[in-house]
Parts: structure tokens; sequence; C-alpha cells
């Protein structure tokens, strides 16, 4: 089965987004994360191994891989993301090797609250 841009809005959508705010000064954004299943993860029992931990980290994967093929390079600060524009929102990850990325990002593209700009890279 082919993941599909639907598959992507489908899994952006059913998330709870967390505000950053280390950055909501000069680069506000949001993000998820990919960890233990919050029941087990809670008794302290999770080793990220249990079916639902298994599943739900597939969908993050998918997601990001999603990203990492559709979306075009861009420069932010001293650093090169591979972002993914839909609508309103860019999504990017840091870049990490698939098995150690556990943060999934996302921002309003052109925030006016935003400090840095963002040079595209695939962009004419």
């Amino acid at each position: 089965m082919t993941y599909s841009l639907e598959d992507f809005t489908n899994y952006i959508s059913s998330k709870t987004w967390k505000n950053a705010k280390t950055f909501e000064n000069f680069a506000p954004h949001e993000y998820i994360l990919s960890f233990p299943c919050e029941k087990t993860k809670v008794e302290g029992k999770c080793t990220n191994n249990c079916d639902i931990c298994k599943a739900e980290r597939k969908a993050f994967e998918d997601a990001v891989i999603f990203i990492r093929q559709n979306g075009e390079r861009a420069k932010f600060q001293k650093r090169i993301y591979t972002m993914l524009c839909i609508e309103d929102y860019q999504y990017w990850t840091m870049g990490d090797p698939l098995e150690t990325t556990w943060v999934l990002n996302k921002a309003l593209i052109n925030d006016p609250r935003c400090k840095v700009k963002t040079y595209w890279l695939d962009r004419a």
C-alpha cells in the first residue's frame, strides 16, 4: 500500500501538538514526539515494544518518510532541513536517521512572529 498525502494529513490532524516554549519568541512552532505509549509509560513497564508502540512508531515513521520524500530543502539559521508545506503549515524533522528521529515539528508558513527567515533551496 502506498502512503499518500491523505494518509499524512489524517496522521497530523489526529495528533495533539505541543507548543515549543523554548523557541516561542523567535521561531514559534509546535511538535509531537514518538515515545512509548502513555499507559504503560506511566506504569514504567513499556519497553517500546508493545503492539500500541509498534503501531504508533510505524505511523510516525511513515509520516517522517513522507516528509523526506516529498518535501523541499530549506535553510533555517545555519542548518538545512527537508520541509513539507501543506496548506498553512510546514512540517519537518531535525534530519537525524529514521531510527533516532523522535520529534516532528510544524510551524505556520511565513509566520510574522518568526524572527528567522527560511531560505528555500529547491525553489526558483
